[in-house]
């Protein structure tokens, strides 16, 4: 996946300010208070900016399917994770050379793809009503069951390790001697000698008490799930120009579209809603939306599009690991990886040079 911080996306920004049905909005509330993140976003999708963005994120996509897989098995949940690919329907003949183009930019980074035409994308989407000019069959892809269910697996896993979970909300973390006293919002006090920040996008104010401030904002995304819903679907089915994707899961079959700049104070914007179900219909019209659950969550994304991830430059035993955007679960794993070598004095094996907070 490419950062989203690109040419392409800079050059249609006032359209999606503008256009209500956009897949990617800004909120006219938020604007103002998103100019600045919007600036070194700007900055991060010239060219050579970029290529080394494509090259930091695939460095970690290299093995984040298999470190992923790994976590599960540990976690005993490896039924979870289903690695059979995508499709990403094609829906209008004149969307074929940018489809192409998409398709030939990601085989220069070893992300393959087949075109199957009408007849065979069909067979592989029961109840599909739209007119389609064929799809590409993304291979090497997956998805899971169920997030929730994945993150109970991870809790279990970390209890059967030894560890203690204690949930609550950090309100303040500040270096005490070599350590670190952590403080909650219910009054308990933690003192620990090596601290992970991994607070997805409320890291910000935590990693600004720590001495690193960081632009993180957030993308926020939205999804419906037509509980109980199973269309025949064994992959995952994306339009190419409706920017959204259905995911067949345990809970139900799950459609997910639309970035949004908003923070984290406004409400949910109904219309996000609205549009995806709408998409819903028109892919697969004998679906009924009745009973569909809503949601809205956070992505922490920064300017760049890469995760701040690795130990503090400054030596401290803090190490960071927020902001992958998009690719929270997919890069899940890796990045347990990583962080759980350098907590333990080992090689990651990855260069964290451009997850650097410093780089900004």
């Amino acid at each position: 996946m490419f950062p989203l911080a690109s040419p392409e996306v800079v050059r249609g920004a006032l359209g999606y300010l503008l256009d209500r049905e956009s897949a990617l909005r800004i909120r006219p509330g938020y604007a103002l208070q998103i100019l600045p993140w919007l600036a070194r976003f700007a900055w991060a999708a010239r060219g050579p900016s970029f290529a080394r963005g494509v090259a930091a994120i695939a460095a970690l996509q290299r093995t984040a399917a298999a470190d992923l897989a790994e976590l599960l098995e540990y976690a005993g949940q490896g039924n979870l994770l289903h690695l059979r690919g995508h499709l990403v329907l094609v829906e209008r003949a004149e969307s074929q050379p940018a489809a192409r183009a998409e398709v030939e930019a990601l085989a220069r980074h070893g992300v393959r793809a087949d075109w199957l035409p009408r007849a065979e994308a069909t067979a592989l989407v029961p109840g599909l009503a739209a007119p389609i000019e064929g799809a590409w069959h993304y291979r090497d892809t997956g998805h899971v069951d169920d997030p929730y269910a994945v993150s109970q697996a991870f809790e279990r896993g970390l209890r059967t390790g030894g560890a203690e979970v204690i949930q609550a909300e950090v309100v303040a973390i500040e270096g005490k001697g070599k350590g670190f006293a952590a403080r909650t919002s219910d009054g308990r006090a933690i003192d620990a000698t090596h601290v992970v920040l991994a607070c997805g996008a409320w890291s910000k104010p935590l990693a600004a008490q720590l001495g690193y401030r960081v632009p993180l904002d957030t993308e926020r995304g939205y999804h419906v799930t037509l509980p109980g819903v199973s269309p025949g679907l064994r992959i995952p089915v994306a339009s190419f120009e409706r920017k959204a994707i259905m995911t067949p899961m345990s809970v139900g079959l799950r459609m997910t579209s639309t970035v949004e700049f908003g923070g984290l104070s406004l409400p949910p914007d109904p219309h996000r809603w609205e549009l995806i179900e709408r998409h819903l219909r028109a892919l697969v019209p004998a679906l009924s939306t009745a009973g569909a659950t809503r949601w809205m969550g956070y992505r922490p994304s920064l300017p760049d599009h890469l995760p701040v991830m690795g130990r503090v430059p400054d030596g401290r035993n803090l190490f960071l690991a927020f902001g992958h955007q998009h690719l929270g679960l997919t890069l899940s794993g890796v990045t347990a990886r990583i962080i759980a070598a350098q907590v333990a004095g080992r090689d990651p094996g990855v260069d964290l040079a451009p997850y650097s907070p410093t780089r900004f």
